[in-house]
């Protein structure tokens, strides 16, 4: 469960534009290949974690749950680019 913080505007705001420049970089910029080719398990941490941190912006979540769920993004995003289920 995500304990919210109070409303800070410069925070949450920093936090969603940090990770959404991340996104973008790692999709444009840091892509191993081609876009629609197979992901490299760097490019999927990388990924998760801007996901996760723009993630923490947007629900106000403490530092502490910031950083786990961050990393577990970042593990699991990583995990699912190199294991292939089908």
């Amino acid at each position: 469960m995500i304990e919210r913080q109070e409303r800070n505007i410069r925070r949450d705001g920093v936090l969603f534009l940090f990770g959404l420049t991340g996104v973008i970089f790692v999709e444009l910029v840091a892509s191993p290949r081609a876009a629609g080719s197979e992901e490299t398990a760097v490019h999927g941490f990388l990924f998760g974690c801007s996901v996760g941190i723009m993630l923490s912006g947007i629900f106000r979540a403490t530092n502490k749950q910031a950083l786990y769920s961050t990393l577990s993004l970042a593990i699991g995003f990583a995990l699912s680019a190199v294991i292939n289920v089908f």
